[in-house]
C-alpha cells in the first residue's frame, strides 16, 4: 500500500456522505472500515490495513480490552460509492462532532476525519509543540 498523505477540505451532504480524496480511491478499494480514532476523530482504513490492526488488537493481553472495545465496538465497513464518497455513521459523527466542514488527512496507512474546527485546534496545538517534539525524536528536517 502507498502512503496516504496531504489534506483536504469537503463538505458533508445532507446524507452524512463525504468524498475520499481522488489520490487514495486506489488505495482504499471499495470498502473502507471506519472507526473511532484519538482525539475525536474518525479513522478510514483498507481493508488490508485494517486486517494489521485487528490482529495487533487481538493479540493484546485481556488488561487491554477498553482499547479494544474504543476500536471494534465503532468499527464498520462502509462502501465507496461511485463518486468516491463513503457514507459517514451518525454515532461516529457525533462522536466526531463533525457537522458540515471537514478535513480529511492522509496519515500514512490511514485517512483521518476531522471537523473544520476541531482540526484546527489540533493544528494550533501542533505548531505550538512541533520544535519541541522534534528535538525530541532527534528529527533533522
Amino acid at each position: 500500500m502507498g502512503m496516504l498523505r496531504g489534506e483536504f477540505r469537503y463538505t458533508l451532504d445532507e446524507k452524512g456522505r463525504v468524498v475520499l480524496p481522488p489520490p487514495f480511491r486506489r488505495e482504499l478499494g471499495p470498502t473502507v472500515i471506519v472507526t473511532r480514532g484519538f482525539d475525536h476523530c474518525i479513522w478510514v482504513y483498507s481493508k488490508k490495513g485494517w486486517a494489521g490492526v485487528e490482529r495487533v488488537l487481538r493479540g493484546l493481553p485481556l488488561r487491554e480490552r477498553d482499547f479494544q472495545r474504543f476500536l471494534f465496538a465503532a468499527a464498520r465497513d462502509v462502501e465507496v460509492d461511485r463518486q468516491g464518497r463513503i457514507t459517514l455513521p451518525e454515532t461516529l459523527r457525533e462522536y466526531a462532532a463533525i457537522d458540515r466542514e471537514v478535513v480529511v488527512t492522509g496519515m500514512g496507512t490511514r485517512l483521518e476525519i476531522w471537523s473544520e474546527a476541531r482540526w484546527k485546534e489540533v493544528v494550533t496545538r501542533i505548531q505550538r509543540q512541533a520544535v519541541e517534539i522534534a528535538e525530541k525524536i532527534d528529527v533533522s528536517l
